[in-house]
């Protein structure tokens, strides 16, 4: 859940700044092939439907968006910034 978080939220960053070609690394296997095959568990649903929509349609931002599974090892500050963007998340949940 963490990893789809911080992909919408990166998105959304990217196209308030006007990018056009992004590449999205994640660590999730599952969620990587969720996002290409654009298909979708209940659990990541709304998330996953976000991201759909940010990518996929006519309408997009972007030029290209890839999104490619990258091995842990190798994606520590990533997983990091995951992580924060989910402790953020729930932070400002739990003030509402």
């Amino acid at each position: 859940m963490a990893e789809a978080l911080a992909i919408r939220e990166a998105l959304l960053h990217a196209a308030s700044l006007s990018f056009s070609h992004i590449c999205l690394r994640t660590d999730s296997q599952v969620l990587a092939r969720a996002i290409n095959r654009r298909s979708s568990t209940m659990e990541l649903f709304g998330i996953l439907s976000d991201i759909d929509s940010l990518i996929f349609p006519s309408s997009s931002p972007f030029v290209s968006c890839v999104v490619i599974f990258f091995p842990r090892l190798a994606n520590g500050p990533a997983d990091l910034l995951a992580k924060a963007q989910l402790s953020s998340h729930l932070a400002v949940n739990s003030r509402v």
